[in-house]
């Protein structure tokens, strides 16, 4: 029984091990979704403090317009990882699905306020407390990802992400609270992104 298993024991070290050392291959859509989200926090705030002469029912505009150009630049960023070498590693596979669910969860949790504060007359501040689900979404794909991959600096970005979630009900209702998503965002996500995508290997056909 015992010389049996050992095959089977020895390739799925080898599988684990493989998928620890190769590189993560995902980081443009951290700096896609997260520049966009950044941008759109800052004019958030603008908008909402009165720093430019637009009425604070357009900021509906801004977010509409991060999710439409968000998944039109995830498309297109999406057919240039065909080739990747190791795109298929246990770490991609994880960062990918991990990833593919906090976009789903935000969503969904989005659609809930809308439906909630349109239809429920519940309190607009319901809208603030999406960047609290996202920011969590964010620690928890970023420390999977950390714990599956060579990766491990990716727990300063969950850490930071999980400071910024908690530190956020405090600014519920006031125009500062998108200042600091936007930083928190900023550091947590698009400077990460920034240096896996230095990391990525070339694509075969490069």
């Amino acid at each position: 029984m015992t010389d049996t298993n050992k095959p089977d024991l020895n390739y799925l070290r080898s599988v684990a091990e493989s998928g620890e050392q190769a590189p993560l291959i995902g980081g443009r859509f951290l700096v896609i979704w997260g520049g966009l989200a950044v941008i759109a926090c800052v004019a958030h705030w603008a908008i909402q403090a009165g720093m430019v002469p637009i009425e604070s029912q357009y900021v509906g505009a801004v977010w509409l317009s991060y999710g439409v150009i968000g998944l039109l630049a995830n498309f297109v960023a999406a057919r240039g990882l065909s080739g990747k070498p190791g795109i298929g590693s246990i770490g991609n596979r994880v960062n990918r699905v991990a990833w593919q669910y906090v976009g789903i969860g935000i969503g969904l949790y989005f659609a809930g306020v809308v439906f909630s504060v349109t239809a429920l007359d519940a309190s607009p501040v319901l809208f603030d407390s999406i960047l609290t689900i996202a920011l969590f979404g964010y620690s928890i794909a970023f420390a999977v990802t950390a714990a599956l991959s060579s990766e491990k600096w990716l727990f300063g970005p969950a850490w930071m992400s999980i400071a910024g979630a908690a530190l956020s009900p405090a600014f519920y209702g006031r125009p500062e609270l998108y200042l600091l998503i936007a930083a928190v965002i900023l550091f947590a996500a698009v400077v990460p992104g920034m240096r896996m995508m230095g990391r990525e290997p070339a694509s075969s056909n490069e």
